[in-house]
């Protein structure tokens, strides 16, 4: 198949440090390559990749000092691949910011089949009506979830829940933990870093945060400068910085669990699935698609709060580490992603109206 997918252009394809999104971008079009495809990657272009690379901008956004608010660039990346919707068999967007929704309307008008992977929560609170309204106005464009549980509107199209992979050989394997909690992500209060520094006070372990800092967004930095920054003192909560992938695997690994703490129902979590990949067991806050990813009781354990992760915490010595691994091994590796999605592509291909090919 030719095939072409179109990343955001925030950061580099792969990441050099945060970046759920272009990580799997990256994940997604490797492993196709491998497969005998013919892939074009719709990204920055400081991006690396085995697939064509197409670019309407030398760097990513974020480098470029352009904050979130900017919708030109994005629109222009999108309307590039579609500009060249000839060359390709589908197109594959991966729908991750307001400025993706202009994908919606102009499949109508294009003959190539068109499929979007859903990367954030459904707009389902009344600040984000509009969105919403958008979603089921066309409603029939074809929509690909990473969780079942981000299926919050009805009658879209859903043709698959495809949960993101890894590659799993990447993160080692350790059976003999040092004595420290870890925290990985964005500074935001959705990722619960002030509730991860609450377990660690609370019941004197050490913790070790290692995170993104957004400048480009004032509400994450005001809850950065408040909820978190104040309680760094380098001996028990130690800021790390924002890690790569050789130091995020060595501190993931030594580990003796990872705090996943969210405040939102998340519609997929990487760094749960990294965690255990390495052995790592995860508490985490039963929303979203956590007890989609964790096996609670087996892999790590499902709370309701703070208090509920400090009991459980009493417990994670109990968790097989061996089991945590083979568990992402059978259900969140990039060979399981791949073979899922070229399902897909093969389905929306094969079902698109002869009539708009013409």
């Amino acid at each position: 198949m030719k095939i072409a997918i179109v990343s955001t252009i925030w950061e580099k394809v792969p990441p050099e440090k945060y970046g759920g999104t272009e990580l799997v971008v990256y994940n997604l079009a490797e492993g196709l390559v491998k497969n005998g495809h013919k892939v074009t990657v719709f990204a920055s272009g400081n991006s690396k990749t085995s697939a064509r690379l197409v670019s309407v901008v030398p760097k990513t956004l974020r480098e470029m000092g352009i904050g979130w608010n900017e919708f030109l660039y994005p629109l222009l990346n999108l309307t590039q691949a579609l500009d060249m919707e000839k060359e390709f068999d589908i197109i594959h967007v991966q729908f991750n910011t307001r400025v993706d929704y202009f994908v919606l309307p102009f499949a109508r008008y294009l003959k190539t089949p068109i499929v979007s992977t859903m990367h954030f929560e459904m707009p389902t609170t009344p600040d984000k009506a509009n969105r919403k309204i958008f979603l089921e106005k066309y409603r029939e464009h074809p929509l690909v979830t990473i969780s079942n549980a981000q299926r919050k509107i009805p009658n879209l199209n859903y043709v698959a829940t495809v949960y993101n992979g890894i590659e799993v050989d990447k993160f080692d394997f350790n059976d003999q933990p040092e004595d420290y909690l870890f925290w990985m992500g964005r500074f935001s209060e959705s990722k619960g870093p002030r509730e991860a520094i609450q377990v660690a006070k609370k019941t004197g372990q050490k913790l070790i945060l290692a995170g993104k800092i957004d400048e480009m967004n004032p509400e994450y930095m005001e809850y950065y400068h408040q909820e978190v920054e104040p309680h760094f003192d380098n001996k028990q909560i130690i800021y790390f910085g924002e890690a790569n992938h050789e130091q995020k695997n060595k501190l993931l690994r030594n580990a003796k669990a990872l705090l996943n703490l969210i405040q939102w129902d998340e519609p997929f979590g990487l760094v749960p699935v990294e965690s255990m990949a390495t052995g790592t067991p995860v508490i985490a806050t039963k929303r979203g698609s956590m007890p989609e990813l964790i096996k609670d009781g087996e892999t790590g354990f499902l709370v309701k709060d703070v208090d509920g992760a400090i009991e459980t915490l009493k417990k994670i010595d109990q968790i097989d580490r061996k089991v945590c691994r083979q568990h992402v091994m059978e259900n969140f590796s990039v060979s399981k992603m791949v073979a899922d999605y070229e399902k897909v592509y093969l389905e929306i291909i094969n079902n698109f109206p002869r009539e708009k090919r013409s």
